[in-house]
Order: C-alpha cells, then sequence, then structure tokens
C-alpha cells in the first residue's frame, strides 16, 4: 500500500480498490471532534473511489473513547458547555454512518464508548483476541452514545444490549464473536491483515451488486442513527453536571472505582 494522505491525526493508505484510514493518536486514540471530523472526511474522499475501506488505529488501543481533557471533545462533568461540544462531535459521526462504501474496523486494542461505537459504525468488524469492547457510560453516569443505543441491539437484540449497556463491562473477543459482536477473530498482531484481506474479499466482488446489497443491509440505518443520536445528545446533556458524571469522570481519569450517589 502507498501513503496516499496523511493529516495531523488520520493516516490513509490506498492500494487500488481498498484503503486503509488510521486514526494516529496513540497510544489510546481518544476522539475530539476535530479527529472525528479529519476521520470522516477521509473517509468520504475515498467514497465512489475505493471498493471498501479498513478503519484501523495505532497503538495500544482501537479507541478509548471521547477526549475528556480536551476542550474539543464532549465532557459529561462540564455541565451546560456539553450539549454543544457533543452537538458538534456527533455532527461528525453522522457522516460516517452516512458513506457509500463498505467499512470495515480493525480492533486490534480495546474500543470503548465513542470507540465502541465507531466500530459499530462499520459493516464488518476483525478483532484482536486480547480486545475488549465496552460500552462503559453508566460508569461515568450519563446515558449511551455515538447512536450505540440504535447499533448495539441491531447486531444483539435488546437482551444482549440491556446487559451491556446496563453493567458497563468489557466483552471479550471469545464473547463478542459468539454474540455477533464481531466477525473474525485474528492475533493481535495479524488484525489489520486479516481486515485488509476481507477488504479485498468485497472489493472483488460486482461494485454494483455490492453497493446495491449493502443498501440493502443498512437501510434505514443512517436515519436511525441520526435519531438515536438526538435523543442520547438529550439524555446525555440532561445527565451532564450531575453530581454522578462529575464522579463517574474524575474516577475514570483517576483510575478508581467511582461512588455514585443518585444525583
Amino acid at each position: 500500500m502507498s501513503l496516499e494522505q496523511e493529516d495531523e491525526a488520520v493516516a490513509v493508505l490506498r492500494d487500488g480498490h481498498i484503503a486503509v484510514v488510521s486514526i494516529s493518536r496513540p497510544p489510546h486514540n481518544f476522539l475530539t471532534e476535530p479527529i472525528l471530523a479529519q476521520l470522516a472526511s477521509a473517509i468520504e474522499q475515498l467514497d465512489g473511489v475505493c471498493r471498501a475501506v479498513v478503519v484501523a488505529a495505532e497503538g495500544k488501543s482501537f479507541c478509548a473513547g471521547a477526549n475528556f481533557r480536551s476542550s474539543v471533545a464532549p465532557d459529561p462533568s462540564a455541565g451546560g458547555s456539553f450539549a454543544g461540544s457533543a452537538d458538534r462531535f456527533y455532527a461528525q459521526a453522522i457522516r460516517i454512518f452516512s458513506v457509500g462504501v463498505p467499512l470495515i474496523a480493525a480492533v486490534h486494542g480495546p474500543a470503548i464508548g465513542a470507540g465502541f461505537g465507531l466500530a459499530l459504525a462499520c459493516d464488518l468488524r476483525v478483532m484482536g483476541e486480547t480486545a475488549w469492547l465496552q460500552a462503559n457510560f453508566v460508569r461515568l453516569g450519563i446515558h449511551p452514545g455515538f447512536a450505540l443505543s440504535a447499533t448495539l441491539p441491531r447486531l444483539v437484540g435488546p437482551g444482549r444490549a440491556a446487559d451491556l449497556f446496563l453493567t458497563g463491562r468489557k466483552v471479550g473477543a471469545e464473547e463478542a464473536l459468539r454474540i455477533g459482536l464481531v466477525d473474525r477473530v485474528a492475533p493481535s498482531q495479524a488484525v489489520l491483515t486479516v481486515a485488509v484481506e476481507l477488504a479485498g474479499e468485497i472489493a472483488s466482488g460486482a461494485p454494483l451488486a455490492v453497493a446495491s446489497t449493502r443498501a440493502t443491509l443498512r437501510s434505514g440505518l443512517s436515519e436511525l442513527a441520526a435519531d438515536a443520536l438526538s435523543h442520547e445528545l438529550a439524555e446525555q446533556s440532561r445527565l451532564a453536571g450531575t453530581a454522578d458524571a462529575v464522579e463517574g469522570v474524575a474516577a475514570m481519569l483517576d483510575r478508581r472505582m467511582p461512588s455514585f450517589e443518585g444525583r
């Protein structure tokens, strides 16, 4: 593959009909609105040019969620200022849901919160044997986001989604494969290779037929995601700045168990 583009936080490698778009903010690739915008722009530029795109990342994690230490990422402990930053953040997520090119997530390491949402915005997922997925929102004192309230039940059903949302627990690769959250499991060092091979299989199909089939499978998904994001934003904004949200974020940053009070 050859280097096609390199922005501040995103690199694009293209080889014929397939491309790899990588978040380059190691070790944990925390998301901000500008980084998510760069990612969305890179994917949009490949739409109609490539037949499949792998979404990957550098470093230890695939994506450990939003960067609460940044002024350009939604911080649920920030109270009234949360809504504006989260609205801009989620506007970039909608762009990813709306592209026409098939997306394969190469989840080599942990995908947490918004990182989990990004992985589920893709069509297929290849997961590393030691990686995990986590919808940790209740442990932060907020409502789920990144359209996970729509995408997660769609993949695993409402019962399993309730388990993952209400406990906020980690899901390892074996369980993720068993319940349909991911489509391939590979050794951590081979995740990108397997994802690129899967992209190649997709790219070898008849382009019009692949596009038509994908459109059928994802029919209404971008609209469903937009509606979910609107509801999620309202709920997250309502909870932002509560004592539990402040405590949840502080506990996460301090790497300790939170002590919630229900207020």
